[in-house]
């Protein structure tokens, strides 16, 4: 029988003391941020429209952020915990901060070369304190059972293996796979509902020794969740790629009949404009970019394929707060070192999660909780410095802009549903320099609200172009949606603001003088908005 240690209260005291010393594949520590904290930030041009007095508008108070724990399971964002299997951030002054933000639901790697350091012995300590430490401040973690161990595999780029699948490295590796799953959803049934099997495995740096194969990845899908199902018969497995939507690999995993083994798919969205498919470099077609247009075709695909029963996730995504030079997300010879903009991270995030919502994906992450300090190694390759996609610092913890536009996300939207059958207008009179984009939302009780703003590429902001906010746009609102009492709610800052122009048009009810900026702006019913406490 395999030897399991460290339980309870005594595995959480060895989490801190693992987290603190350095496995022997745990990457160099990068010195600091890349981020100059004096240098401005361009891409708060807009947000700064709510710095003085906007005719028609005045301010209540700013948005009640809820504590995870009282945040209900159907709540749509998740935030990444992933990468301690090779201690990319420190968990520990995170979970306060993720409480108090609101989230609830952590994406975390399951960790395999930390669990199993000698052959048929478990050590949970450090994925037994992420899982707990969680789960008591209300944050529901879900699994990506991913990654290998060299106890059992050769020529791994990493000592955590990462990329390097079980099931491809023979008979002794393919049941030592299995015995570790089988721990897993013994340790973790009751607390872990959801179970996606790997990550990215469309893509080399995720799939060795190998090149990515469907039928492959299909086989370790319906073997891991077998094992799975085995300890957990209500477990919710999940199928993943790296692709937004899908491609040929991702239609020959459901073609092979795929659907029948998942209960939620994941997709991972990057690129610099959250509404198109493909990244802004190049040339979009309006009838092929659309990335809602192209996630309701992916719906139709899946369910045509057996798959009605399979939620749409979107798995990971996210936006950096600073770049390296020559990051792929800026054209050739744009990106310098040093460029940053925590206000277009904070941005792209909230456009991100409404995205996702208009194309009624069910559930979104955001990569990720912290900044990357040390080098960040995959399975054939190493970042010395890598893009800094937290929404806290990395070395300091500190909150980021993403961090409160995060917050204020899940005090408005997380427990929402698109109302795809209500639509509002919106009309800015000298053109917005943008494709603006209107939803309504119905929050828990049913209350609808209407969210508004300008698709602007953020890119621009980096070479100058700066979007600069303008108070001439008019919203209209059919008569039975429209708020009687409106406040206006910044989303980047959360301020709330009363609404005082506005008036009653046939159905519709129009409110002029307003705001219109690069970032999510809501119109709600002044009942349904919590404001904070004053001080």
């Amino acid at each position: 029988m395999r030897k399991i240690v460290l339980s309870g209260l005594l595995a959480l005291a060895a989490a801190a003391c693992v987290d603190a010393a350095d496995e022997p594949w745990f990457g160099a520590k990068i010195p600091g941020t890349g981020e100059k904290p004096g240098a401005a930030d361009c891409g708060m041009s807009a947000a700064r429209i709510f710095d003085a007095p906007v005719a028609g508008l005045e301010k209540i108070g700013s948005l009640a952020v809820p504590k995870s724990s009282d945040m209900p399971e159907s709540s749509n964002a998740s935030i990444g915990f992933e990468g301690l299997d090779r201690g990319l951030f420190e968990p520990g002054p995170c979970y306060d901060k993720l409480a108090a933000a609101g989230v609830k639901w952590a994406r975390v790697q399951t960790m395999w070369s930390r669990c199993e350091r000698q052959r048929g012995a478990y050590d949970f300590s450090v994925l037994d304190g992420v899982v707990d430490n969680l789960a008591r401040r209300g944050i529901r973690p879900w699994f990506t059972v991913t990654f290998g161990n060299t106890l059992y595999m050769t020529n791994c780029y990493t000592g955590a293996a990462v990329g390097c699948v079980p099931t491809l490295y023979g008979e002794e590796c393919r049941a030592a796979w299995c015995a570790f799953v089988r721990e897993l959803a013994k340790r973790y049934r009751g607390k872990v509902t959801h179970w996606e099997i790997w990550n990215e495995p469309n893509l080399p740096q995720f799939w060795q020794p190998t090149k990515p194969n469907a039928a492959q990845y299909l086989e370790l899908v319906k073997l891991t969740g077998g094992v799975i199902r085995s300890e957990i018969p209500d477990a919710k497995i999940g199928g993943t790629t790296a692709s937004a939507a899908l491609g040929g690999w991702e239609r020959t995993f459901f073609d092979l009949g795929g659907a029948k083994h998942i209960d939620f798919w994941c997709g991972h969205a990057y690129g610099c404009v959250p509404e198109r498919f493909r990244h802004h470099q190049k040339i979009a077609d309006e009838s092929t970019d659309d990335y809602v247009a192209v996630l309701r075709d992916m719906r139709r695909f899946v369910d045509s394929k057996g798959g009605k029963h399979v939620e749409i996730w979107q798995g990971e995504s996210g936006f950096p707060s600073w770049f390296p030079a020559g990051h792929w997300l800026y054209p050739k010879g744009v990106c310098k070192e040093g460029w940053q903009s925590q206000a277009n991270q904070a941005k792209w995030l909230l456009r991100r999660y409404l995205t996702d919502r208009r194309a009624g994906i069910a559930r979104s992450s955001f990569y990720q909780t912290a900044d990357i300090s040390r080098h960040y190694s995959m399975a054939t390759t190493t970042q010395k410095h890598p893009a800094e996609h937290g929404i806290l610092n990395g070395w300091t913890y500190e909150p980021k802009m993403s961090y409160y536009a995060f917050s204020h996300w899940n005090a408005v939207f997380a427990a929402s549903k698109c109302d795809e059958s209500a639509s509002a207008k919106l009309d800015v009179p000298s053109g917005a320099g943008a494709k603006t984009f209107t939803a309504v939302f119905r929050m828990a009780d049913g209350t609808p609200f209407v969210a508004y703003y300008a698709g602007f590429d953020f890119s621009f902001a980096y070479v100058g172009k700066c979007y600069t906010a303008r108070t001439d746009a008019v919203l209209s609102v059919p008569a039975a949606l429209a708020p009687k009492d409106p406040v206006l709610v910044d989303m980047l800052r959360g301020g709330v603001y009363a609404v005082s122009a506005f008036k009653a048009e046939g159905d519709t009810v129009a409110f002029s003088r307003l705001p219109l900026v690069d970032y999510p702006l809501v119109l709600a019913e002044r009942a349904s908005v919590k404001l904070a406490a004053r001080d």
